[in-house]
């Protein structure tokens, strides 16, 4: 391997410090932007995973990675705007059922 494996060895750490320094900054920016939309959190694990409730829904959503999966559905969504704009609007994250009518 050689200069690349030196390489890879001395860029790795540094790399793994921005990624962590990311990370904290959305946790931290994410949690400020629900709480300007007026939307509810509880905190769970020192930020890093945050349970968002608004209309009636219940979101989980981990803010350093902007991955976040409203409960009752597998579908996983990403992003704290996407998941403002589909909390404020109403939008749903699977399609509800809906009867047939008898007619």
């Amino acid at each position: 391997m050689g200069d690349m494996g030196d390489y890879w060895r001395d860029v790795r750490p540094a790399m793994q410090e921005e990624s962590r320094q990311k990370r904290a900054s959305n946790r931290e920016s994410s949690a400020k932007m629900l709480t300007a939309a007026g939307i509810a959190f509880e905190t769970k694990n020192e930020g890093a995973h945050l349970i968002v409730t608004a209309n009636g829904r219940t979101v989980d959503f981990w803010p350093g990675t902007g991955l976040w999966i409203e409960r009752g559905t597998s579908k996983q969504k990403r992003g704290v705007r996407r998941l403002i704009a589909e909390l404020k609007n109403g939008a749903r994250t699977a399609p509800q059922h809906q009867p047939h009518s008898k007619e």
